[in-house]
């Protein structure tokens, strides 16, 4: 959208647009208000404050998401990005989406992609502990988005489920249908969700007497099949357990699929998936979900942030911490 443009939308002459663009003194408040106001929503930013340029942004967030050699984007992470992907496109925001491995390259491929200069900012999607991605966008001062948060929080925008919650929540759950006998499934704790998640556990059955050492604990990685033969060994080893707790989603469905091959009776062995989006697949699986809004909704939320970020929204003010609940699936 050109400046004359903006002037035919507010019934102004190109001229005194130009004028309040430059912020004249000739020009009336409430009239460089309205023409701040229009040119931020059509996507003009101050490039140079000293000389008056604007010029028209890219229009361009660009998601990234964590690749591991054998899965590349999850299906929660993909229904989120297509809550965002909603969100943005009326907006006039295109919506790229990168996988970086998260192996040695990572940071010098990420730098690659901020350096390239091709967006206005950066969704960063599964946090992990002392994520160098987020030390690097904010030491570059680029408008940014988590979703989910890492140690330094306090400086920048992100929405998060309560992670220490979740665990807490889970586990108080199965004790009060009477389970003693639990399995954690967890995932690595250089992902800061699980980390924060495995401390509520841990915390909430030493509030409630229940013995968890490390026989009790099964590490999984992101990849399905593997996670479904580590649970049924898991299982095999361990006849007594009635419940698992999975920390995410792909390790509830390997978990609640092991179970459902090793018992003829699914209902012996309750399933919990943490963030586990409730549908069709989990219903008849069985997993009890502990989780907040859908995920194309998390999506949706992650957009608006990003967008008011890029506005230019204190970061305080973009720091959205989601309670979960304990939903429990049913087989019509």
């Amino acid at each position: 959208m050109s400046i004359k443009e903006i002037a035919t939308q507010l019934d102004l002459s190109v001229s005194t647009v130009s004028r309040a663009l430059n912020d004249y003194p000739d020009i009336s408040p409430s009239t460089k208000k309205r023409v701040l106001k229009e040119a931020h929503r059509q996507g003009y930013q101050l490039k140079d404050p000293s000389a008056g340029q604007w010029v028209q942004a890219k229009r361009v967030i660009t998601a990234i998401v964590p690749s591991q050699q054998s899965l590349f984007i999850d299906p929660i992470l993909a229904k989120v990005l297509a809550g965002a992907h909603q969100f943005l496109q009326p907006l006039g925001y295109l919506l790229q989406v990168v996988a970086i491995d998260t192996g040695k390259d990572e940071l010098s491929e990420f730098e690659r992609l901020v350096k390239a200069g091709d967006q206005d900012g950066f969704i960063l999607l599964r946090t992990r502990v002392n994520d160098p991605k987020v030390h690097r966008l904010l030491k570059l001062n680029v408008p940014f988005v988590c979703y989910g948060r890492t140690e330094r929080a306090s400086q920048f925008a992100w929405l998060d489920l309560d992670n220490y919650q979740v665990g807490q929540l889970s586990l108080s759950y199965l004790v009060q249908q009477k389970h003693s006998q639990i399995g954690i499934v967890t995932l690595s704790e250089r992902y800061f969700f699980a980390k924060e998640r495995q401390r509520g556990i841990q915390d909430a059955a030493q509030k409630l007497g229940i013995a968890l050492s490390h026989e009790h604990f099964l590490e999984v990685s992101f990849d399905e099949e593997q996670s479904y033969l580590a649970c049924a060994e898991f299982l095999l080893q361990r006849p007594n357990i009635t419940a698992l707790i999975c920390l995410n989603s792909v390790s509830a469905r390997s978990a609640a699929l092991a179970v459902k091959r090793l018992h003829t009776d699914t209902s012996k062995v309750c399933v919990i998936g943490c963030d586990t989006p409730v549908d069709e697949l989990t219903a008849e699986m069985g997993i009890t979900s502990v989780q907040q809004a859908a995920p194309q909704h998390v999506g949706e939320q992650l957009a608006g942030i990003m967008v008011e970020r890029i506005k230019g929204t204190p970061v305080k003010e973009l720091q959205v911490l989601l309670s979960p609940g304990v939903v429990k699936t049913r087989i019509d």
